[in-house]
């Protein structure tokens, strides 16, 4: 006779493909679930995947695992303690409430937690029948494995080595109106592997490789960091800036604490991970800004605290990494036509060159030079 498996677990990665996927299967395309724009206006701040997503993991606990594939799903009960932020990674936990061997009917119960933010997401109880075919009619399980109650989830593997064929950097953002020049100017040099939010189309070019990661969203990074060696890597170039909202620096808390994420909390992770055992990381690189500590524009106060906050970072992380011989920079350009400031008037240009002892504007090649050197 068949077995039921008395428990079962697995875990899987949740990602804005799977719930962009989701969306376009089941027609629910609601913004809180697909816009970052929208979803920051709401109490939530940034994107979280559906509810019934969820759901689709219950279903695949019971046709795949408890009781299988003789499994018809009757109903569903389920609450949502905490909203899932993708992306991140979920661990599916369901269990063998009850069994009726004459009727054929059972009751599963499914916890989903999301691993990053240690919370459960999903809390449900799932009844289902078993449908007539197959070969004997099942019962629940006795052996071994079965008794302990779990199989056990895989361990998350390792990313495969980069085929890197000169030194390599790891580069966030670098998409952007200044970033994707700089980029333009460090591949001439090195390899690189850009982290960036949105998915973009890898080239089958081993000199450039893009991984959608963002670096926001609570354990990530820190995910990501975890399964790639930073013995494969000369340096890091820090780019990543979230967009910038125009206001003063008490008006918008959110917008303050996503700045302090990527000029304090992403260079700290960053750091660390190439403090690690077998790192090869010499140069770490910061990408600052005049609007920092030295001419905050009060109306974009969240940027201007986390661009003067980031400046004080390389005092302390050279003591951190000294021992390793590894140098850390902030590179803080003046105002350039480009990224932030795209479409500045003529006549503005004009004011700044006026002040400018070279009589022009730094340009985004400059700043290239100086991460070069």
């Amino acid at each position: 006779m068949t077995e039921i498996e008395r428990a079962c677990r697995f875990e899987l990665d949740v990602a804005q493909q799977q719930v962009c996927s989701f969306a376009e299967l089941s027609g629910d395309r609601n913004p809180l679930h697909l816009d970052p724009a929208y979803a920051r206006t709401t109490e939530y701040g940034r994107p979280i995947a559906h509810g019934a997503f969820l759901i689709g993991l219950v279903s695949r606990v019971l046709g795949m695992s408890i009781p299988g594939r003789r499994s018809l799903l009757l109903s569903v009960k389920a609450k949502f303690p905490k909203p899932l932020f993708y992306p991140t990674r979920v661990r599916v936990d369901g269990r063998l409430k009850s069994f009726d061997e004459q009727r054929n009917l059972g009751i599963v119960t499914v916890v989903i937690t999301d691993l990053a933010k240690l919370w459960p997401v999903l809390e449900a109880e799932a009844s289902f029948a078993l449908h007539s075919g197959g070969t004997d009619a099942p019962v629940v399980g006795t052996s071994d494995q079965s008794a302990q109650g779990v199989v056990e989830a895989q361990p998350i593997p390792s990313m495969p080595s980069m085929a890197f064929t000169r030194s390599a950097l790891l580069v966030t953002g670098g998409t952007g109106g200044i970033g994707s020049r700089l980029m333009g100017r460090l591949i001439e040099r090195y390899d690189l592997c850009c982290l960036t939010r949105q998915s973009r189309t890898n080239i089958g070019s081993p000199q450039l490789v893009y991984d959608q990661i963002d670096l926001e969203a609570d354990g990530a990074l820190e995910k990501y960091l975890e399964r790639q060696s930073p013995g494969q890597f000369y340096g890091v170039v820090h780019l990543s800036v979230p967009p910038v909202p125009r206001g003063f620096v008490s008006d918008d808390l959110a917008a303050v604490r996503r700045h302090l994420r990527h000029g304090v909390e992403v260079p700290l992770l960053l750091a660390r991970w190439a403090r690690r055992s077998g790192s090869a990381v010499k140069r770490l690189i910061l990408c600052g800004s005049t609007f920092g500590s030295k001419s905050p524009k009060p109306q974009l106060g969240a940027y201007a605290l986390g661009k003067a906050a980031m400046e004080f970072l390389p005092r302390l992380l050279t003591a951190d990494l000294a021992v390793q011989g590894t140098t850390v920079n902030v590179v803080s350009p003046t105002v350039i036509p480009a990224g932030l400031n795209e479409g500045m008037s003529q006549r503005a240009q004009a004011v700044l060159v006026g002040k400018m002892p070279t009589g022009r504007l730094v340009t985004p090649e400059d700043v290239a030079a100086v991460v070069l050197f």
